[in-house]
């Protein structure tokens, strides 16, 4: 296990000890770091496959080339999809995701 997932996994055995009954986790390379065993239920936020390369350039001005290589460090959104137990779609724009969970 590497530094940053027992680092992830010390802070949610404190905050269990603590009485925590459920601790939400954001983490983008969950299944690559190996960390899905260890939290149920997954929830994934699920695009078409098309769209996260334009995000990446538009939202961190990313090249093009720096925003596919790190999508394509990352297993496919639609492997996430069938692992997951909830599949959110976030394909439209945010402001109609916001609506659907407002």
């Amino acid at each position: 296990m590497g530094e940053v997932c027992s680092g992830i996994v010390l802070e949610i055995l404190k905050l269990w000890i603590e009485g925590y009954k459920a601790i939400v986790l954001d983490i983008p390379l969950l299944f690559e770091a190996k960390m899905d065993k260890w939290t149920k239920p997954i929830v994934i936020v699920w695009v078409d496959p098309t769209i996260p390369l334009r995000r990446l350039v538009g939202r961190d001005n990313s090249t093009e080339e720096d925003a596919r290589n790190r999508i394509n460090a990352q297993i496919s959104l639609d492997s996430k999809r069938i692992l997951a137990y909830i599949v959110i779609d976030n394909t439209r724009s945010l402001h109609d995701l916001q609506e659907r969970f407002a």
